[in-house]
């Protein structure tokens, strides 16, 4: 087998379904056109409300979640999940565009939270924490 062949193996092998839920379309795309260069499979949802029931209803190896949005923001589904599925928590990676404090940032590892990371996003380490999350 070529290397080629056993590269293009070895990406489908670990093709990821990754939700992305951000209510930042430019961000969202960027993101998705990334991890679609990368051979992974994604989910674009730009509002909390739909992301959570894609959460509840829809199997995702990582979800990229951002914490400020309209109505119905990324806090509000940290702690519907943390009621109703905390299995499902340990599998996102927090994306913010505000500083959020260290002591926050403790508390979202305690409640299992993969990662938080801070917009603009290093897409290389996104992918690095995508990844790992299912590792």
């Amino acid at each position: 087998m070529s290397n080629t062949t056993s590269q293009a193996k070895n990406q489908s092998e670990s093709r990821l379904n990754v939700l992305i839920i951000d209510d930042n379309e430019q961000i969202t795309k960027m993101i998705s056109s990334f991890l679609d260069l990368s051979n992974h499979d994604c989910t674009i949802v730009n509002d909390g409300k739909d992301g959570l029931e894609l959460i509840k209803t829809k199997q995702y190896d990582s979800i990229v979640l951002d914490l400020a949005m309209p109505e119905f923001d990324g806090y509000e589904i940290l702690d519907t999940l943390k009621k109703e599925d905390p299995s499902q928590i340990s599998k996102i990676i927090i994306l913010t565009a505000s500083s959020v404090p260290l002591e926050t940032v403790k508390k979202f590892k305690e409640l299992g939270v993969s990662s938080c990371l801070q917009k603009p996003v290093d897409i290389d380490q996104l992918l690095s924490k995508i990844t790992s999350v299912t590792g």
